[in-house]
């Protein structure tokens, strides 16, 4: 077959055009300023009061204060909304199935590979991709923690050892 040799019409980008769009890209949006400002102090916050009590796990909260949408109050309200859902899903998905694998190894063992493939199949399959971090993150911290958990302790160190460093 004969191909026909076609002439390239290509545009060199002249030296406006790229001074325009360098320009626009580093023109400050309204109200960046104040958007990580407001970021800044609530992980700040959240640290502070996870590290002043010693609270387990606080980089959780952190996380989660990082995480939430501030691009509109409505918004907010809806991520903090998701935040609270997943880890509430999370949560129990953890507690209920820990409760049923605990004590047989061979099936606690399986359980683990599990609940990996659970949270990293919900990281590529999830639209959402905050809402999936934080339920790997909360797998991720809480099968350590359902090991843990389990180990025999002294009665008043169990309510303790939930949440408090010991």
């Amino acid at each position: 077959m004969a191909t026909i040799a076609q002439k390239s019409t290509r545009v060199v980008p002249t030296a406006g055009l790229v001074r325009g769009i360098s320009e626009r890209g580093t023109r400050p949006i309204s109200e960046r300023a104040a958007l990580v400002a407001r970021t800044t102090v609530a992980a700040t916050l959240v640290m502070m009061i996870c590290m002043t009590f010693r609270i387990s796990y606080g980089f959780q909260g952190a996380i989660y204060a990082l995480l939430i949408t501030r691009e509109s109050p409505r918004a907010t309200l809806r991520s903090a909304g998701t935040i609270l859902l997943v880890t509430g899903i999370g949560a129990a998905y953890l507690l209920i199935s820990a409760g049923f694998v605990i004590n047989i190894s061979v099936l606690h063992f399986l359980w683990i590979i599990g609940s990996f493939f659970v949270a990293f199949y919900a990281l590529s399959a999830m639209t959402n991709h905050g809402a999936a971090a934080i339920f790997a993150i909360m797998i991720a911290v809480g099968i350590p923690c359902g090991i843990t958990m389990y180990q025999p302790k002294p009665m008043w160190k169990i309510p303790l050892g939930l949440c408090w460093r010991h």
